[in-house]
């Protein structure tokens, strides 16, 4: 039997299956092993196989790492020393060249301090002492193609975090100007309230993403229209009320978020039924959602637009009793008229540093 990459193993018999071993758990992931002694290479990699890994095989530090620019892996597995002079931690380097980054486990049958020094220096993931124990080997396996996996999605998650948090936000704001700051202080707004509300953390996280991208849907709506200084006609606030249908269709990408995006999608419905796009009423929307309402007016309300000044607080409570069990949530609206009344803007001054 001849490996992918040329070396040569027991050309009249397959890798023995090890029963004591489970199978077939990690099929399709890749691990390339490094060893210059053919027994060795061979017994490990009849672990390997038996456990589902697919194996690729190296005898030499220059072989592995041509492979390595060649193919992509889940794993490296390396001998600590190949040969006279090489060092399988030097594997390490290139492996920090791919992207994404290729986690290196190091066996050594002469562990010291300095060795295992010097493979934390160079990045290796963890050291395996041999004689090899099966278990133990597939355990370290495993754990650092998870951990190497989930350091990755963090790391994705992060950059997604950055577009989400600065640039869509922005890019509605060049659309509406005369919305400026409106999504970041409708952010700590809704999570004031939801906290004076009892809404769960879980919640409140996916609350204060639907906040941040309530409006994304005017990315779809004519500049004409949004930047018009004066009152719109019938036919372009028909036009603008498309816009939380187009951030619906628009954050359908976002996996793991239906709650986000039905709340961006309902953001303009009312207790009444008198809302859009759908007409929903009362509790046909959830509180997280009613929240999210009462709060994006009142960002309108509160603020300086180029076609009306900031309204005063006692003019927003005369609102909100007004129009509670009408536009807003009874219960909610009363909450914040009587929050208002008592404490001013204090009440709703916007939490700092909460995104996600």
């Amino acid at each position: 039997m001849t490996s992918t990459d040329g070396l040569e193993t027991a050309p009249d018999r397959a890798p023995t299956a090890l029963p004591h071993l489970p199978r077939q758990t990690h099929t399709g992931q890749r691990v390339l092993l490094v060893d210059d002694e053919a027994d060795v290479l061979l017994g490990l990699r009849r672990v390997l196989e038996s456990a589902g890994y697919r194996v690729t095989c190296a005898t030499s530090l220059a072989q592995a790492a041509a492979t390595m620019r060649r193919e992509r892996f889940q794993l490296v597995l390396t001998d600590l020393y190949l040969g006279a002079s090489d060092l399988g931690v030097q594997i390490a380097e290139v492996a920090r060249e791919r992207r994404p980054h290729t986690p290196v486990v190091v066996l050594t049958g002469r562990p010291t301090f300095d060795a295992a020094q010097d493979a934390l220096r160079k990045n290796v993931a963890d050291m395996v002492v041999k004689p090899v124990d099966p278990q133990a080997l597939l355990a370290t396996c495993r754990r650092v193609i998870h951990d190497t996996e989930l350091a990755r999605r963090n790391a994705e998650l992060e950059s997604v975090n950055c577009v989400l948090t600065t640039v869509l936000p922005r890019t509605i704001e060049i659309k509406d100007p005369t919305t400026s700051g409106h999504a970041a202080r409708v952010i700590g707004y809704t999570d004031v309230l939801a906290h004076r509300c009892g809404v769960a953390e879980e919640d409140r996280g996916s609350l204060r993403l639907a906040a941040l991208l309530h409006d994304i849907g005017k990315i779809g709506i004519p500049d004409q229209i949004l930047q018009k200084p004066g009152a719109l006609t019938a036919d372009e606030f028909e036009v603008i009320k498309r816009h939380p249908a187009m951030g619906y269709e628009v954050l359908a990408g976002l996996d793991g978020h239906d709650d986000v995006r039905t709340w961006v999608y309902q953001h303009h419905e009312r207790w009444d039924g008198k809302g859009y796009p759908n007409g929903l009423r009362g509790e046909e929307v959830a509180l997280p959602g009613r929240i999210l309402i009462l709060a994006e007016v009142y960002d309108a309300l509160a603020e300086e637009r180029s076609y009306k000044p900031a309204w005063p607080v006692e003019k927003i409570v005369a609102l909100f009793r007004e129009q509670a069990g009408k536009h807003f949530d009874p219960d909610v609206a009363h909450l914040v008229a009587d929050g208002l009344e008592k404490m001013g803007g204090r009440f709703f001054a916007a939490s700092q540093g909460l995104l996600f």
